[in-house]
């Protein structure tokens, strides 16, 4: 895992874009809506992201519950597996199967579906900490340059944001 430092206008601006894009999924019928920060399509042997952003990946808070939609409109099976969630327990919202690999771990998509994969987005151990991960499909995605490869910025707001 990498360690990214930033200024703190920069958080704010990206923090804003996330939140303003956000749709809302609900999580069991009859409960309430919660918001979706990302949206991840899997078409064409290549991820998609629909909602986040950049075409390449997306922003999550530190600290905060995360939603992430995963469609996949292929005619085979894709992953989206994430050192990210290997000790972070997570639930799901439709039909997926649970991926372990090295270090690592995730959802399988089946053609066809979708899923909601839902968990508390980790924090770093020190003030104003953003951390870089990764994401990638286990069976089309596992070398650098691959169409199935992503990127997340877990930005970190703790601690004083402006000088006084």
């Amino acid at each position: 895992m990498r360690y990214i430092t930033g200024s703190a206008v920069a958080v704010a601006v990206l923090a804003f874009t996330a939140l303003a894009g956000a749709q809302t999924v609900p999580v069991e019928k009859g409960s309430e809506q919660r918001a979706i920060k990302a949206e991840v399509v899997m078409k064409d042997k290549g991820f998609q992201i629909t909602q986040g952003e950049s075409a390449k990946g997306f922003l999550l808070m530190a600290g905060t519950n995360a939603d992430i939609r995963l469609r996949n409109e292929d005619s085979v099976a894709h992953e989206f597996v994430s050192t990210m969630l290997y000790n972070v327990p997570f639930q799901l919202l439709g039909t997926g199967t649970f991926v372990r690999a090295t270090n690592a771990a995730g959802i399988r998509v089946d053609p066809g579906q979708t899923v909601v994969l839902s968990f508390h987005v980790p924090q770093g151990t020190n003030d104003f900490e953003n951390i870089y991960e990764v994401f990638w499909c286990n069976v089309h995605g596992k070398q650098h340059g691959d169409k199935m490869r992503g990127e997340i910025l877990i930005v970190d707001q703790r601690g004083e944001t402006a000088g006084g």
